[in-house]
């Protein structure tokens, strides 16, 4: 990335992985701000030795995240996909394929992750009269519980209780490879596993393993392991498997917000008016 040479301020969207040899590379630069929100693209350790300030846009794409998982739940209850292809297929059986699947009504939904998309899908269920359970680092407000008839839970009996799981948690060395094998055996048979967070956090070969025994009956996924999707990817072949390619949170409505508010924070930062934006806060 040898533009990096003369660059005062990066904007760091989709996948452009900022290493520490680009910001080595970078001598002039002054700040760095990422379009979206999530942060594994980015060599914090170098930003962070480097003083170099990070802004991100926390929350901005929630709603189109949120929106993407509750329809990727619906359709995965639905067989959406198996049901249009018989359709066109001149596949006309009613009756045996409808009874074949669910509503979303008084489910329980297991909730990994309570950021801003996750908390924004919990409202978004709330006319489905759904019990949610979710697990996260910390616990949200007893009113916003039952708001939204959720209750915190640790991931075992998460697994163990939800007709769908949900992946909202962000990617990190303890949560890589988090719904592994072993997780997925905890899961209610027949269980549906959505992940609109990020592919290393489910391990592709289990979940596919798991699909065709029939100890899930459905999942969707947004993000992968490898993006693009190689040809070997376990999951291209099933059925009961929606893959969509990781565009959950890039709606024209969300990519115009993320970019108002990129450039918001470059302006802002070069005009010295640092009280108008916060910077990312390391743990």
């Amino acid at each position: 990335m040898h533009e990096a040479l003369d660059v005062d301020y990066i904007l760091a969207g989709g996948r452009l992985k900022i290493t520490r040899d680009v910001l080595d590379k970078a001598e002039r630069l002054r700040m760095i701000q990422r379009s979206g929100a999530g942060l594994d693209t980015l060599d914090l350790d170098a930003i962070q030795e480097k003083g170099i300030p990070l802004y991100v846009n926390r929350g901005v794409n929630s709603e189109s995240v949120a929106e993407h998982a509750l329809l990727l739940m619906l359709a995965c209850l639905r067989k959406l996909p198996t049901i249009s292809r018989n359709t066109k297929n001149g596949i006309w059986k009613k009756q045996e394929q409808g009874v074949q699947t669910a509503e979303l009504k008084g489910k329980t939904v297991g909730i990994v992750g309570m950021g801003s998309a996750a908390q924004r899908l919990a409202e978004l269920l709330k006319p489905f009269q759904v019990q949610i359970l979710y697990c996260s680092r910390t616990r949200k407000s007893p009113a916003f519980e039952e708001e939204n008839n959720m209750r915190f839970a640790g991931l075992d009996q998460l697994l163990a209780n939800s007709d769908i799981v949900t992946v909202h948690c962000a990617l990190a060395p303890e949560t890589r490879n988090l719904i592994d094998a072993a997780s997925i055996r905890r899961m209610k048979a027949g269980a549906i596993l959505i992940n609109t967070a990020r592919g290393e956090i489910v391990d592709p070969c289990a979940l596919a393993d798991a699909l065709r025994v029939g100890k899930l009956s459905y999942a969707a996924l947004d993000v992968h392991t490898e993006e693009p999707i190689p040809p070997e990817y376990p999951l291209k072949e099933l059925d009961n498997v929606i893959l969509t390619p990781h565009i959950a949170g890039v709606t024209e409505d969300s990519f115009r917000a993320m970019m108002r508010a990129a450039f918001r924070n470059i302006a802002c930062f070069d005009q010295g008016r640092f009280e108008e934006i916060e910077p990312y806060r390391y743990l």
